[in-house]
This record gives structure tokens, sequence and C-alpha cells, in this order.
């Protein structure tokens, strides 16, 4: 196959609002760990596939379509191999005015500047797209999977039987770091796909600087160590955070993203992206020897394949009319009162992302547009013996261990947080147990109500599905259990065995004394 990468500074000006977190609504004051995107573009034959990863918290529907569309006319691909895959850092400007418009993440419904960058934004990816197809070149590639201890789940019950954001000792967990490596020939790098569900918030809320988080060292660690590029796709977060979260400055994103870099490496060390072979030869020095040596294969073709299916995601039920006007005007005389009293960013602040969430509801309702269902792709793009399975929001880790315990890709690595921000996907469980995630996440999003508890299974069986079309030869998965049950599987170790001796004649030696 063929294969080239290219990596772009996004750069955005100061003084833009940045995304994420609610008690932070000013401008940045300039950038820590820049803002990149990068991209690894892959062809076989007539099939060219797109994997980019952008530093933003998640471009929506329908603006992240146009935008596909573009990359894949710059691409010359199909646009059910354009991958685009947010990594969800909470320091960066929002992408779209539609996303700020309708986010109640902050509060206001504009901000100078943000059209204009969002314009900057898709003009940047429309480049790097382009100068990676430019740069493509003879490739091979390799598959990697390890495990870091990092993350925890995040939904803990509290002492009142509330769930927060804390450490959940007893829930599921994808630990698995999944990698792939674009080689030349001569076995130099290319570019190093490294994937991983973890919220980016080791950098916290009061760090009043653009930042990348903790993908900015891992990618600056894997280029400096490999000569290549490096590209960053975030996974199954939707309920995982690092261990160290929302810390005061950079130091635990730099240590994070570090750890995700040796493990990156350690996982792809022993995977040679060219077939070899061990053969023996006979050389000798005062004793004969017999040296093992490591000869080039010709290489095979690569099967590369991509494939997409367009949902739509339903929502739960819609509020009434007479319950949001109760609540817009419920939440309009809270923040009302927690001005008047001089109440702190966080309170005053949570309570204008309901007010804005309940304003706007109310009018969709009203007007009869708002939605009972949201579109979304999934995709499964095939590259060897190796998948990448999408979901188009923040699905939970559990929809992430599902996919790849079913799926025939060995690896598979599941990207949530691609072409689309349709908002949570938590599995059906965590609607009894309440909490942001099932219960108003959707505020974050603009949505008038939540996702169904069905778009995890719809979600999971799609993904599966998908991948298994693109893997004819492997027996489907037969079941109809679409639930997660433990850890993800691993790609099997293969020993190194001494090739036959086969027949050689040892060098002639000096003739030993008697």
């Amino acid at each position: 196959m063929r294969a080239g990468a290219s990596a772009a500074d996004i750069d955005p000006p100061p003084g833009l609002p940045m995304i994420g977190f609610v008690r932070r609504q000013t401008g940045a004051t300039g950038s820590g760990l820049p803002l990149e995107a990068t991209a690894l573009v892959l062809e076989e034959g007539a099939t060219r596939v797109v994997l980019c990863g952008v530093d933003t918290l998640g471009i929506p529907t329908p603006e992240v379509d146009r935008l596909r569309e573009r990359l894949a006319a710059a691409a010359d691909a199909d646009p059910a191999g354009i991958l685009l895959n947010w990594n969800h850092t909470h320091c960066a400007p929002p992408a779209t005015p539609g996303l700020l418009a309708r986010s109640g993440l902050l509060a206001a419904d504009r901000a100078d500047g943000v059209e204009e960058y969002s314009a900057l934004l898709f003009d940047r990816l429309a480049e790097l797209v382009g100068q990676a197809v430019a740069r493509l070149e003879p490739a091979g590639v390799a598959w990697g999977a390890g495990e870091v201890d990092l993350s925890v789940n995040r939904r803990e019950r509290a002492p009142s039987g509330e769930i927060v954001h804390g450490w959940r000792v007893d829930g599921l967990l994808d630990r698995q770091v999944v990698a792939l490596r674009a080689a030349r020939p001569d076995g130099t790098a290319i570019a190093t796909l490294v994937g991983y569900g973890c919220h980016t918030v080791s950098v916290g809320m009061d760090v009043p600087t653009y930042s990348a988080d903790f993908p900015g060292p891992l990618r600056d660690r894997v280029r400096a160590w490999t000569g290549g590029e490096c590209v960053f796709f975030q996974g199954a977060a939707g309920n995982v955070l690092p261990r160290i979260s929302f810390g005061p400055d950079e130091r635990e994103a730099h240590r994070m993203g570090e750890r995700l870099a040796v493990e990156a490496m350690h996982c792809l060390a022993d995977r040679d992206p060219w077939p070899k072979r061990l053969v023996r030869r006979m050389d000798g020095s005062l004793i004969p020897m017999i040296l093992f040596r490591y000869e080039n294969e010709p290489a095979g073709a690569v099967e590369l394949r991509a494939a997409e299916a367009r949902l739509d995601l339903p929502l739960r039920d819609l509020p009434s009319l007479d319950e949001l006007a109760a609540l817009s005007a419920e939440y309009d005389a809270a923040v009302a009162e927690a001005e008047a009293r001089g109440a702190g960013d966080a309170e005053r602040y949570g309570l204008l992302f309901h007010a804005k969430w309940a304003r706007l509801a109310l009018a969709e309702v009203a007007a009869g547009t708002a939605a009972a269902s949201v579109p979304g792709s999934v995709h499964a793009v095939r590259i060897g013996d190796g998948a990448i399975v999408t979901a188009p929001g923040e699905a939970f880790t559990e929809l992430g261990l599902a996919v790849k315990d079913r799926s025939p890709g060995r690896p598979t690595l599941y990207a949530g947080y691609t072409n689309g921000a349709v908002g949570y996907f938590p599995t059906a469980e965590a609607y009894d147990e309440g909490g942001y995630e099932p219960a108003y996440s959707n505020r974050s999003y603009g949505q008038a109500a939540p996702m169904a508890p069905a778009c995890a299974e719809l979600l999971v069986e799609t993904g599966v599905r998908l991948a298994e079309s693109l893997f004819p030869e492997r027996e489907p998965f037969a079941g109809d259990d679409w639930e997660a049950r433990g850890t993800p599987p691993t790609l099997p170790v293969e020993p190194v065995l001494p090739p036959p001796a086969g027949e050689f004649a040892p060098p002639r030696t000096a003739r030993q004394p008697g």
C-alpha cells in the first residue's frame, strides 16, 4: 500500500472563549500545549482512507458533514473512509458558531472571532489532507495493542446516592492502547496512530490558555522517537477520566502523554510493518558459528476497506411546553437571585447553563422544530487484520469494550468522538442510576432531551456488523447479547523460533594442532 502523513498547528488567536468547563467563560490568554491537526492517509489500489485527529471539543452535524465532503474531495476518497476524530480537549475554542449557539457550556450565544476561527480551522484541515495525499509513498503497516493504568471509570456513587465524577472501583474500564504504524521499506516510520479512551481533562478549568492536553506530549514523544508523524484518536471516553484530573497546570498532561507514548512504542516494538523471515547463515572465526539474520520477503497486498451506516439516533421523550416554560422561569429567577447576591462563577454559570438550555428548548418545542432523533454516522475501516470502528459522540467505555469483543478486527480501535458531536451515549443501566450523562448532558449539546437508552445497543450492533462486512472471510458474531463482558481481546504473541537447519557448509578454518 501507500501512506502519507502531515501535521499543522491550528494556532487560534488569543481571546477566544474555550468550551468545555462551565465555570470558565473568559477568553484564552494565550497558548500552552499547542493545538494541532494531524492526518494519516492510506491508499491501496483505488481505495483511500483519511485518519485525521483534531484538537477540539467536537464538530456537530451538519457542519461536520460539509467538512467531510470537502476533505473527501481534497483526498479523492469515498466519504465513508474520512474519519475526523476530536481529541475532545476542554481548552480549545468552539470549532463552529453553531456549537457555541446551542451549547449551554458557554452562556453567550455568539462571540467575536469564532466564525473566523471556524473558517481557519476548516481551511487548515483541507490543506493538511492535501499535503498528506501529496506525500503518499510505499508503506507497510503493523498493529499493536498494550495497556496503561492511567484512568478511572468516573461514575462514583456518593454517600447521598448521587452519581458524581469520581472513581468507580466496581465499574468496567477499557485501559487498552491500540496503535498502528505505517513504515517505509527501510523500516523508518511514516506515521503512528495511537488510540486510547480517556477524557482530555488532565488540564483543569483554571488554566487560562489553549491546550491540547495529554495528546500533545504523546505526539511529541512519538515523533521524537520514530522520526515520523503521530495521530491521536480518542476512544470510548464518555465515562472515563484521567486518574489525576483538572490540574492547575500542564504537568500531568506531560506525564500522561509520555506514558501513553511509551506504551505505544512498546506494543509496536516487535510488530514489523514489512514481512520478514529468519534465516541461518554459517560463519566463523576461531569457532564455527551459526548466525541468524532477518531477510525481507515479498510484500503482499494489505486489505483497505471502509463502510458507513447513517443512523437516526433516538432521543428520550421531549419535555412538554408547560414543563419547559416552568423550568425556564425557574432558572431565570435563580440566575437573577444568584447575580444579586454576588454568587461565585461556578454557581452563576451553572445556573446560566440550565437557563440557556431551557430557553432554547422552549423555543424549539413551541415552534414544533424540536427533533425526536438526531442523525449520526457509524464507520468501520479495515486496515490489514485490524479495524477502526466509530461513534459520533461520547460513547461510554462499555460500548467500546462490547465492540472490541465481537469485532473481527484484531485488534479493533474503537474511536468515539468521530464525524459528529451528537452527545453522550451511556449504557442502558446508567439511566436507572442517574447522573450527568443520562440525565442532562444533552444541555451541553443543545438537544431538547438526552439520547435514548436504545442508542447504546444500536451503536454496538451497527459497528460490529459494519466491521464484519469488511472481513467476509471471518465468522460473524452469532449471538444477540451486545453488552460489554470485560477486558478487550489482545493480540497473540508469536514466539521467535529458529529456522530449519537446512544444509550449509562450514567455512574453511586453519588446521588445528595435533
